[in-house]
């Protein structure tokens, strides 16, 4: 009898898990998108602030997250906190605050999605 031993793939679970819309769509598109708005900048930055501070989070990029009128659009899939119209200022703001010390930034709240928030 032989035993095969296969590689199994662990996933170790963090505190917070990130979207970041880095989606961008055709320009024929009339429905905007928030790669060409600075998604992808948003997403380096919050990784990189991420890795540079040690906090226990995953960052991931996102094709559509569905809010596309909020501008860039940041969700905190763990306790389900919308962010829009986020810019590279704020990036910081939500890695100090929210990542590090459970305090979501309500000024960049998606107040509409916010409904969805789990306590």
């Amino acid at each position: 009898m032989t035993v095969v031993y296969l590689p199994i793939k662990i996933r170790i679970l963090v505190k917070h898990l990130v979207y970041v819309c880095t989606n961008e769509r055709p320009p024929v598109v009339p429905k905007p998108s928030c790669n060409p708005r600075g998604g992808n900048i948003l997403f380096q930055l919050l990784k990189e602030s991420v890795e540079k501070n040690g906090l226990d989070a995953e960052i991931q990029e996102s094709g559509c997250l569905g809010a596309c009128n909020d501008g860039c659009t940041i969700l905190v899939h763990t306790d389900t906190t919308w962010y829009g119209n986020v810019q590279p200022s704020d990036i910081d703001e939500i890695a100090n605050s929210h990542l590090a010390n459970d305090h979501p930034v309500s000024r960049l709240f998606i107040k509409k999605l916010m409904l969805r928030r789990t306590y």
